[in-house]
C-alpha cells in the first residue's frame, strides 16, 4: 500500500513537472513571437522611412519628365490635366506601396506676401486685403488677418485687432513675435488666433512658397475662392467660368473669358498659367507599417530639375 502512494505521489509529481515546462515553453513562445512581432514592426518601419525618400526622388522624376513633355510640344503651362496632378496609388516601389498627390504651390495666396519690406504701399495694401478677402469666403474672421500681419512685419506696431511681442510675452509660455516670414504652414500654430482647425482649414487655399513671396497665382490651379479673392470684382460666376475654360496654355488666353478681361488686365502682373513651386504628400506601406512625408520642391524653369526646400517625415 505504501509502494502505490509512493507511485501516486511520483506522477502528481511529473504531472506537475511537466505543467511547469509546459508553462515555460508557452511563455518562451509567446516572448519569442511578441519580439519577432516588434522586430518586423520595427524592420518595416525602417524600410517604409527609408523609401520616402525614394518616393521624394520619384516625385522630383515626374516634375523633370512633364518638363521634358512641355519641351517637347513648346508650351510651358501647368494645369490639372499634367503629369504631376495625376495622384498615384499603390504604386509598388521597393518593398512598398507609395501613394502620392502632387500640388501646385502657386495656386494658392502666398502668405509672405503679408511680410512688407518697403516699396509700394498701396501694392502691399492690395496684398492684406486680398488675404482679407479669402478669410471672408471661408467664413473666418478677417481679424485673424491683423495678427498675421504683425507676426512677419518687422515692427513692433500692432495691427488693430492685431498683436506683437508684448502680446506674446504674456502667453505661458512666453515668446516673441518672429517679425519675419513664416518658413513653414505649421509655424501659424504660433499666431494669435490661428487654432489647429483654422489652419488645416487655410492649407488647401495658402502657401508660404516662396519664402521671400512675390510668386505670380497660377489661374490654371487655383481654387475659386482663391480666383475671388484676387480682385473684388470677380464674382462666383466669374471664378467657376475660368475654372471651366482651363487649362490656359498662356496668360492671354485667358482674355477669351469675356467677363474677366477687364479685370484680367488690371492685375496682369499678380497671376500666371504655370509654376515652379510644388508640394508632395507621400505614403509609404510596408505591410503593416505606414510613413507620411510633405515634401516642398522647386523646379528649375530652365532645366526642369527640383531641389527640396522642406521635407518632413512623420
Amino acid at each position: 500500500m505504501r509502494k502505490a502512494d509512493e507511485q501516486g505521489v511520483a506522477l502528481l509529481l511529473a504531472l506537475l513537472v511537466l505543467t511547469l515546462l509546459v508553462a515555460l515553453i508557452l511563455e518562451f513562445d509567446a516572448e519569442a513571437r511578441r519580439e519577432y512581432r516588434e522586430a518586423a514592426a520595427f524592420r518595416d518601419n525602417f524600410k517604409a522611412s527609408m523609401l520616402t525618400r525614394a518616393a521624394v526622388q520619384a516625385a522630383r522624376a515626374v516634375l523633370q519628365q512633364d518638363f521634358l513633355r512641355d519641351k517637347q510640344t513648346g508650351e510651358f503651362f501647368d494645369g490639372p490635366s499634367d503629369l504631376w496632378a495625376m495622384p498615384i496609388k499603390n504604386y509598388a516601389i521597393g518593398d512598398g506601396l507609395l501613394s502620392a498627390q502632387i500640388e501646385d504651390e502657386r495656386g494658392k495666396l502666398n502668405l509672405n506676401d503679408l511680410a512688407a519690406t518697403g516699396g509700394d504701399a498701396l501694392q502691399q495694401k492690395t496684398k492684406i486685403e486680398r488675404v482679407r478677402r479669402l478669410f471672408e469666403l471661408l467664413q473666418l474672421s478677417p481679424d485673424l488677418v491683423d495678427a498675421l500681419v504683425d507676426w512677419v512685419d518687422q515692427d513692433e506696431n500692432p495691427q488693430p485687432a492685431g498683436a506683437e511681442s508684448l502680446y506674446y510675452q504674456s502667453q505661458k509660455p512666453p515668446y516673441r513675435s518672429a517679425n519675419s516670414v513664416l518658413p513653414a504652414l505649421g509655424d501659424l500654430r504660433l499666431v494669435k488666433g490661428f487654432t489647429p482647425e483654422i489652419i488645416d482649414r487655410l492649407s488647401r487655399y495658402v502657401t508660404v512658397y516662396p519664402v521671400e513671396g512675390g510668386a505670380l497665382v497660377n489661374l490654371n490651379t487655383a481654387d475659386p475662392l482663391v480666383i475671388q479673392a484676387l480682385d473684388p470684382a470677380i464674382t462666383q460666376t466669374m471664378a467657376e467660368e475660368i475654372v471651366q475654360g482651363r487649362p490656359f496654355k498662356t496668360k492671354p488666353d485667358l482674355d477669351r473669358i469675356g467677363s474677366f478681361q477687364e479685370i484680367g488686365a488690371r492685375i496682369r502682373a499678380d497671376y500666371d498659367v504655370k509654376s515652379e513651386y510644388f508640394s508632395a504628400r507621400l505614403a509609404i506601406t510596408v505591410n503593416e507599417s505606414t510613413k507620411s512625408a510633405l515634401a516642398v520642391l522647386q523646379r528649375d524653369a530652365k532645366k526642369g530639375e527640383s531641389s527640396v526646400k522642406y521635407l518632413r517625415v512623420y
